[in-house]
């Protein structure tokens, strides 16, 4: 099966679905699906049963919405391939997937199957990451953007970031317990527990987090000021911002999060609100194709 999401990328992914389809016609025997409204892509993913691989044409969010549809169905038996036609492509950085779309078609002919993670939160899947606080509030920003600008990738998320920045700034007090630790008390910007490298089309957040090591890579980032925000963004992009003192980097195959207020979270951009998060990693629990 391949699931199309036409309106991924400003609509970019509809000029390409004739090119994918007439691509894959002559390699393999697949059934095409477009997706027409928001979350069509769950449903359509708990009947892949029957076939031996599903190929997500989109972004992470697509991506997000026909891993959990596998999951509901309690599916093993179809694997994942990836097109990366969405605006923001994490995943398919992570995996090595072309954003070239004809070398990517290419890649999911010729390629091997890998045993990844998921994460679980609130019982529902994400595949590359979880971003609650600011993040959150910032991707959700970056969604309603999409419809107003062109921009995609680490520039639409930018745009977003510097929006909430100037107009729509402020922490969180949570109380947090990673794995059998303490419980702590923080007051922080943001907390992102993933588990690829990448988010936001780029940010290396948790730069050497691993798909397939069966751990959740987490940043903590505690309380800072408006102005100190800025100054710090390119370390972020570069994944070179562990030795900021605001900064706390940690391994855990579970975390908690409380606050006495609803607090956003966005699951590979997916958003939901709640006042407590449980967290943590099935390792080994989805099979997707990767390059040679």
């Amino acid at each position: 099966m391949v699931i199309m999401n036409p309106v991924a990328d400003h609509g970019e992914t509809l000029n390409k679905i004739g090119e994918i389809e007439d691509f894959l016609k002559t390699r393999i025997i697949a059934d095409f699906h477009q997706t027409s409204y928001p979350k069509e892509a769950v449903q359509v993913a708990r009947h892949l049963q029957d076939y031996d691989m599903v190929i997500v044409a989109g972004g992470d969010g697509t991506v997000h919405e026909v891993v959990n549809g596998i999951k509901e169905s309690l599916n093993t038996r179809t694997i994942l391939g990836v097109l990366p036609t969405g605006s923001g492509n994490d995943l398919s950085g992570a995996i090595g997937i072309s954003n070239d779309l004809h070398e990517a078609m290419s890649q999911m002919i010729k390629g091997k199957k890998k045993e990844i993670d998921l994460g679980l939160v609130n019982n529902i899947y994400f595949v590359n990451s979880l971003g609650i606080g600011f993040d959150a509030r910032v991707a959700h920003m970056a969604n309603s953007l999409k419809d107003l600008s062109t921009k995609t990738g680490i520039s639409l998320y930018l745009s977003a970031l510097l929006n909430i920045l100037f107009h729509d700034f402020y922490c969180y007090s949570v109380r947090l317990k990673i794995d059998d630790g303490e419980w702590m008390e923080k007051e922080v910007l943001l907390i992102a527990a993933n588990n690829g490298p990448t988010y936001g089309g780029g940010f290396k957040i948790t730069p050497d987090a691993r798909l397939d090591d069966g751990l959740l890579d987490i940043c903590v980032v505690d309380k800072i000021p408006r102005w100190q925000v800025l100054p710090r963004l390119p370390f972020v992009i570069f994944g070179k911002h562990a030795w900021m003192k605001p900064a706390h980097m940690y391994r855990a195959r579970r975390l908690v999060i409380e606050c006495d207020m609803g607090l956003p979270a966005a699951l590979d951009g997916e958003l939901i609100l709640a006042d407590r998060y449980e967290i943590s990693v099935r390792p080994k629990a989805l099979g997707i194709v990767v390059p040679i």
